[in-house]
């Protein structure tokens, strides 16, 4: 009863928007390795396709932003006479806030890091930000702008992070050119920090040296780029859309009661909200948990595979039979489920722009392209008995079947038509019931529900109308 959902729902606008910018910067672009080229140098690195651009943004939040937020809160502390505990307002450039975000979605292992290496009594407000979707572009700093009161205080703020790290690394710029920093080859084996007072090195041929306590932060900001994909669904700029997220996240978190030790699944709906309670405040989400659930909920976002019988697939089928035993209703959200894998389009930073969708755009891609508007998040509530402050390894491989699921539709299936597994490519809908509690159009499995060219109804998953509903 303490959760606001309209400040939930707001703050998860004010979340894709900053996700949407970073995106249209080309800054969460450079760490989705895999559709990137490897630079040669680093043909040897354990992680052989990071790009220098990436490496150095570690670096930069690792070594500079971190300590700096270290320092800035011990002298705020040191002059707090009443003893408050304020969060740390100043916003990062855009590569190290990316990489703070993805930290921060991790809440267990980003607090143990934290502690760890500061100290408890520095965690307690480095933990937080004050402005926690947010970042500064180079191109936003002129000295004169017509502004309005809240854009100029939020220039202030700006201004005043970019004056710290000045002083505190003189030779360092602020800003990394995401241009050209991500094809850089200056220096083969180590990045190095022109700071005034030490040399922040990154040894590529280390793996601990790119791990933060064991947590691989590159590869969570890999996984972590696609997630804006996912939640770009035009059900996602509805209030009441968001509004009922806040709700059925908070049922999700009550979920964990009823079975402690099972990986829960979110549908991206509540995967959103998940993300954005967590990013808005470390401790306030702790604290919400323990009210709801009675119990700290941990955030993981490692289970990327959707493959049959796999463990995202298999948490995903377990929790909609738990949900089912709860609450008496279906696990699935209109609009709110597993969009497919990205388009190539989706990796250029024009795709901000589009405000239509090609049909190339909208066509399905990958082997899983089949549990479109069907499957849930990858995020997942680790079973209580796992420590998700300390890594999990899976040892042993699985085999993953391909047989009888495509890679890529290879054509559309007509409206009137026949789909590939005989089914109608499109089915009216039936008329709405006119008994209370009753509904005339259940979920359909392979069909996506909604309005299309040949009115409402279910448009089956290889129509070419099912992605352009979803």
């Amino acid at each position: 009863k303490d959760l606001d959902l309209y400040r939930l729902a707001n703050l998860a606008v004010q979340h894709t928007q900053f996700l949407r910018s970073l995106h249209g910067h080309g800054i969460t672009l450079q760490f989705s390795f895999s559709s990137k080229s490897t630079p040669s140098f680093l043909s040897s690195c354990p992680h052989s396709t990071k790009n220098y651009y990436a490496l150095n943004a570690l670096r930069r939040y690792r070594d500079l932003w971190l300590p700096l937020l270290a320092k800035q809160t011990s002298m705020d502390v040191g002059s707090d006479s009443n003893g408050t505990d304020e969060s740390v307002s100043l916003i990062p450039p855009p590569d190290v806030a990316w990489l703070w975000h993805c930290h921060r979605l991790a809440p267990a292992r980003y607090s143990s890091y934290i502690k760890t290496r500061f100290g408890p009594d520095t965690s307690k407000k480095i933990l937080e930000t004050e402005v926690a979707f947010a970042a500064q572009f180079s191109h936003e700093c002129p000295d004169d702008v017509d502004v309005n009161a809240e854009e100029a205080n939020q220039a202030i703020v700006k201004q005043k992070a970019r004056e710290i790290w000045r002083d505190a690394y003189p030779l360092e710029p602020f800003f990394q050119d995401a241009e050209t920093g991500a094809t850089s080859e200056s220096s083969p084996l180590l990045i190095t920090s022109p700071t005034s007072t030490s040399t922040s090195k990154l040894v590529l041929d280390d793996q601990q040296s790119l791990d933060l306590d064991g947590f691989d932060l590159l590869s969570s900001a890999d996984h972590q780029c696609n997630f804006l994909w996912q939640v770009s669904g035009i059900n996602f700029e509805n209030e009441e859309f968001l509004c009922d997220g806040v709700l059925e996240y908070v049922k999700f978190l009550k979920l964990k009661n009823a079975a402690p030790n099972q990986v829960i699944v979110p549908t991206y709906q509540i995967d959103l909200i998940w993300h954005t309670h967590i990013l808005a405040s470390i401790h306030q989400y702790d604290c919400d948990c323990i009210a709801v659930s009675g119990r700290t909920i941990h955030h993981d976002d490692s289970l990327n595979d959707r493959t049959e019988g796999g463990k995202l697939d298999v948490s995903f089928q377990e929790t909609k039979r738990l949900w089912k035993d709860t609450y008496g209703e279906e696990y699935y959200c209109i609009g709110g489920m597993y969009r497919g894998e990205p388009p190539d389009d989706f990796f250029q930073r024009e795709w901000i722009l589009s405000s239509s969708s090609s049909d190339e755009k909208v066509r399905p891609s990958s082997k899983f392209a089949h549990l479109v508007g069907i499957h849930a998040g990858s995020s997942t509530v680790p079973p209580a008995n796992v420590d998700s402050a300390t890594p999990v390894v899976d040892v042993g491989t699985t085999e993953v079947k391909t047989e009888n699921v495509p890679e890529r539709q290879a054509e559309w299936t007509r409206i009137p038509g026949t789909a590939p597994d005989g089914s109608p490519s499109y089915i009216p809908h039936a008329e709405k019931s006119k008994t209370h509690g009753v509904n005339n159009n259940t979920f359909r499995e392979n069909y996506i529900f909604g309005k299309g060219p040949s009115g409402i109804g279910y448009y089956h998953i290889s129509t070419k109308e099912a992605y352009k509903v979803l």
